[in-house]
């Protein structure tokens, strides 16, 4: 019993005191008497980031469910079955200005896809338009389809496609009447998940888009730091709090509907299309996070250097960046590492209670979902600690329903009389933990650690909000260094954060 209270108090205390209690203290401090006249000031920021979600979730879906087909159903190579998997963990591992600087450096004035045709007398300009925001969120997007959509069509019973076939019917018909109504649940879930991307977005819209296309989110942010206008952003973050929690509990009922097992999956012949399915994916999200990648070694123009990694570490850039690049670079590691950790043993805890003694903590640990990072900032600001801390707690809040989900999988998987027998054997806590426990969940603690490091590493709209003084991330760095035009240190710093967070993904990665 004492193990039972001790193991639902933990994530109980840490959600209240970083989520809860600062809510609390936002919405005491500052009450919001004249929200509808707030609302109705911002009304054409509301309806503008509510259409661009919908259409980028549109636009999202539709070019998701082809890709999660052919990874699911058909015999694709090895390296394109590989290709498509490690595209469907780019909207969790990779920040949203890495994805946005590499976009930037592909299909930019200056991109090397301009670059590419102007040998053809040829040039595109979507550069701080609705298009580069639509196309931004949807290439950001669309590998959720891949992993969620392509999961469900992985589990219908090849059985069912199989009679449809001796039927004699199209593939047209048999993907409307039978695979659609079976996968439709994973579909409403991807779509709702990529709604709630999009409507939240920040990095994306503010760099692609810029001012002129500002969301709910950006404005929130604006609001806050640059006018100090604070009812209207909690007008604001008040409104996007109940519409979020909307949009996450459709997409929770939804994601527990598209669960079930339907049986063995039938591998088709992949179709002509999907080379040219494979050459779009490869422009618009491979190349862009090479280009990110890459983009410290390039100057103006496209032509190699390394000019921009000795400015990135000169006095000129620590005066912007308010900090020493290395001191950045050595905190934000840190720190992420410090959260890895404390996510894997927060998830650990609230995982084996929700699974053992079926309580309520999944509820709980799925709240952060419905809460957007800039709404978490925004009660932290009231909260009396250091902003290390603030910043940990945001990353661990954020990271928490990803871990928990996984590491329940596993507590399912394992063998509750292999629990039971060590107790009888007189095995204590501690000692079942590292010899029993440990070795099972060595794994999936590795990649939750690596994967959550990555989160935090890429997390810039809390970030940006509580960044004060000399403690600045690399995410949150490269912003600065990006807003004020000096793009080749913003391109070094860039590539610097990607470089760490590709590692931490392929360590991730070889874990599953």
């Amino acid at each position: 019993m004492k193990k039972k209270i001790i193991f639902n108090l933990v994530p109980i205390i840490f959600v209240g005191t970083f989520l809860i209690y600062p809510l609390f203290l936002l919405f005491s401090k500052f009450p919001v008497w004249n929200i509808s006249q707030v609302l109705s000031k911002n009304a054409a920021i509301i309806r503008f980031t509510a259409f661009q979600a919908l259409l980028s979730a549109f636009l999202t879906m539709l070019l998701g469910i082809p890709g999660a087909y052919l990874f699911a159903r058909t015999k694709l190579p090895k390296v394109a079955k590989s290709f498509l998997k490690s595209a469907s963990m780019v909207p969790f591992v990779l920040p949203g200005i890495s994805m946005a600087i590499g976009f930037l450096l592909t299909f930019g004035n200056n991109g090397i896809v301009n670059w590419i045709l102007s040998f053809f007398n040829l040039k595109i300009r979507i550069l701080y338009t609705f298009t580069a925001v639509l196309i931004g969120h949807v290439f950001y997007n669309f590998p959720l389809f891949i992993r969620i959509v392509g999961d469900a069509f992985e589990r219908i019973d090849r059985n069912f496609l199989e009679m449809a076939n001796i039927e004699g019917a199209s593939r047209f018909k048999r993907f409307w009447y039978i695979e659609l109504p079976l996968i439709a649940p994973a579909v409403g879930a991807a779509f709702s998940l990529s709604y709630l991307y999009c409507f939240t977005s920040f990095a994306v819209v503010l760099i692609l888009g810029g001012i002129k296309y500002s969301t709910i989110e950006v404005s929130i942010y604006m609001y806050l730091k640059v006018l100090l206008d604070f009812e209207s952003a909690l007008a604001l973050t008040l409104f996007q709090m109940i519409f979020v929690t909307s949009v996450s509990f459709v997409f929770l009922i939804l994601s527990s509907k598209s669960q079930q097992s339907f049986g063995e999956a039938l591998k088709e012949e992949k179709p002509r299309w999907s080379y040219f399915y494979i050459a779009v994916v490869g422009l618009f999200v491979f190349l862009p996070l090479s280009m990110a990648s890459l983009g410290g070694f390039l100057k103006y123009g496209g032509t190699f250097t390394l000019e921009n990694f000795r400015n990135l570490f000169s006095q000129s850039a620590e005066w912007i960046i308010g900090a020493n690049a290395w001191s950045v670079i050595i905190y934000s590691v840190l720190l992420s590492s410090i959260v890895g950790g404390c996510v894997c043993i927060l998830g650990l805890v609230s995982s084996y209670a929700s699974i053992r003694y079926r309580s309520f903590l999944s509820i709980l640990t799925y709240l952060p979902v419905a809460i957007s990072p800039a709404t978490m900032a925004f009660g932290m600001i009231l909260f009396e600690a250091p902003q290390a801390i603030k910043l940990g707690g945001i990353y661990i809040l954020i990271s928490l329903p990803l871990v928990h989900s996984s590491l329940q999988n596993v507590w399912r998987s394992f063998p509750k009389e292999i629990e039971e027998a060590s107790k009888i054997d007189g095995c204590g806590s501690v000692k079942r933990f590292f010899k029993i426990i440990l070795p099972v969940f060595k794994k999936e603690l590795l990649g939750t650690f690596a994967f959550c490091m990555a989160i935090a590493l890429g997390e810039i709209t809390a970030t940006i909000i509580l960044s004060e003084g000399q403690l600045t991330t690399l995410s949150v760095a490269t912003y600065k260094l990006f807003s004020t035009r000096h793009i080749g240190e913003a391109q070094a710093l860039n590539s610097i954060l990607m470089w760490i967070v590709l590692i931490l993904f392929f360590i991730s990665e070889q874990t599953e």
